[in-house]
């Protein structure tokens, strides 16, 4: 009766090929993942950018004063302010800007002013001041965003 060899498990080729073969599968899709992500994070913040402006002007509307709402590209900031005027207790006038709602401009968007002061101000009658604006992704996707001053209307185009 003859002995037969039971081998059993993989060889060192083999284990060698399986771990090659998901490097190149990791390699092809890892960066596919990062611009679906990046895409994903320039949606959310178009979108934040629009919430904004609609709680704005809703917000100077029912308020009755002005309430803007601020891009600073240099210190990637998106906030909301709200004018306020009141006496102070000597007596004098105080007229000023006060910051309301913050929200950081995620690192992959790129914010395109034009020639925007990046400040749209609504007004309690529900008009506010113009904007044109770019909202670009670093890896792809672009958005232009406009403010229609009669209205107050935001409105997004995709435009890649």
């Amino acid at each position: 009766m003859a002995f037969q060899s039971c081998r059993r498990g993989f060889t060192f080729v083999e284990l060698i090929f399986v771990v090659t073969l998901l490097a190149v599968l990791a390699a092809i899709t890892v960066p596919r993942f990062r611009r679906s992500f990046d895409s994903l994070v320039l949606q959310n913040f178009v979108s934040d950018f629009t919430s904004f402006a609609m709680y704005a002007q809703a917000k100077s509307v029912s308020g009755g004063s002005e309430v803007s709402v601020d891009l600073d590209p240099t210190q990637r900031l998106l906030l909301t302010e709200d004018h306020v005027k009141y006496q102070d207790p000597s007596g004098g006038n105080v007229d000023q800007w006060v910051t309301g709602k913050v929200k950081s401009i995620p690192d992959p968007v790129l914010v395109d002013l034009k020639a925007s002061t990046g400040k749209i101000v609504f007004y309690p009658d529900g008009t506010s001041d113009s904007a044109d604006i770019d909202i670009k992704g670093k890896y792809g996707g672009k958005y232009s965003v406009s403010v229609d001053p009669g209205t107050g209307y935001v409105n997004v185009k995709q435009t890649e």
